[in-house]
Parts: C-alpha cells; sequence; structure tokens
C-alpha cells in the first residue's frame, strides 16, 4: 500500500511553528520566569511606563488579555497585571519572539479595522471575542495566551495576580506548606470516606 502526502500548507506550518514555540516555553528555566515575574511587579509597583511594548500595543494586549482570563465581577486579566509581565518578557526571555508578535498584533487590528472600522481595543467585548477567533490557531495568540496565564497566576511579587486576585478568583489557597493527608488519595488503605 502506497501512502500519499500532500505538501504541506502554509496553516499547517504555523500550526506547527505554534507547537515548537509551546515546546521553547517549557524549556525555559524557572529562573528566568521568576527574573521576568520580579522586574516586571517593581517597574509596575513604581507606576514605570512599558519600557518594551509600544502604548497602542499595549491597548491590544490588554484587551487580548481580557478576552483570556475575562473580567465581570473580578478582575480581568489587564487589571490582574499580564501586560506588565509581557511587557518585561518582551525586553527578556521572549525578545526574540517579540516580532512575531507585534506581526500579530497589527494583523488583529487590520482584521479588526476591516471588519468593524475600529482598532481591536476600540471593540466591544462581544466582537472582540468574534475577531480573536480568527486568529486563536496562530503563534501570537499561543504566545498572548500564554503570557497573560503567567501574568495572571505568578506570584504577585513577580508582577502580575496582583494582590492575590487571581489566586482567590481560581480558590488557590495560598499557604507556605500543606501537611500529608493531601486528599483522599492519601488516606490509609483501610479508611474510607
Amino acid at each position: 500500500m502506497t501512502r500519499t502526502t500532500r505538501p504541506a500548507s502554509r496553516r499547517d506550518f504555523i500550526k506547527d511553528t505554534g507547537v515548537l514555540l509551546g515546546g521553547a516555553w517549557l524549556g525555559l528555566t524557572p529562573t528566568a520566569l521568576v527574573a521576568a515575574a520580579e522586574a516586571a511587579r517593581e517597574l509596575e509597583a513604581q507606576g514605570a511606563p512599558l519600557s518594551h511594548i509600544e502604548p497602542g500595543d499595549a491597548l491590544t494586549l490588554g484587551a487580548v488579555a481580557d478576552q483570556v482570563w475575562p473580567p465581570d465581577d473580578t478582575a480581568g486579566g489587564r487589571e490582574l497585571g499580564a501586560v506588565h509581565f509581557m511587557d518585561f518578557a518582551a525586553g527578556g526571555f521572549m525578545a526574540g519572539a517579540w516580532p512575531m508578535v507585534r506581526e500579530g498584533i497589527a494583523d488583529l487590528d487590520r482584521r479588526s479595522r476591516e471588519a468593524h472600522e475600529a482598532d481591536f481595543a476600540d471593540l466591544d467585548f462581544d466582537t472582540q471575542t468574534a475577531v480573536l477567533a480568527g486568529v486563536e490557531d496562530t503563534p501570537f495568540f499561543s504566545i498572548a495566551h500564554f503570557l497573560t496565564l503567567l501574568g495572571c497566576f505568578c506570584l504577585p511579587e513577580y508582577g502580575g495576580n496582583r494582590d492575590h486576585q487571581g489566586w482567590a478568583q481560581i480558590g488557590f489557597d495560598r499557604r507556605h506548606a500543606w501537611l500529608p493527608p493531601f486528599g483522599f488519595y492519601d488516606a490509609n488503605p483501610g479508611e474510607t470516606s
């Protein structure tokens, strides 16, 4: 039986690139992530302007962060500090990928202007959701999604998760240490719950 192969499409190439980038992120040392987060938190606490992201791009990334972690009666991605975390990442461990992120921001704004005659950040939430659906399989969205979640749930002193609000939203118990038994799976074999 012969196997036929089709030539790789541009879409397949972009998808595979996203997978490779995801694997590269997993290879980052925790030290690099901690250093990025600590610096971002210091800059945000000082009220410093963003160092690596242009103001217009920050508006777009803030809107994307709020799409990834939406605000309702609690803080969204932007308010939790995700954009400040992204800013430091743009000048640090994500610097090599940042030109692609800038291209993704420009593409998102272009799509928004073509379809709705406004930049992405100026659209209402539901319209932003519809526009973002068109780029959710791109490396840009993968990076923005990843950095938003890092910014929302890192230790507050690392640049995001302002005042532990991100952890409170997911019910994370912020104790320093936990003592066994941790759950039903650690109970003695003869005990039942």
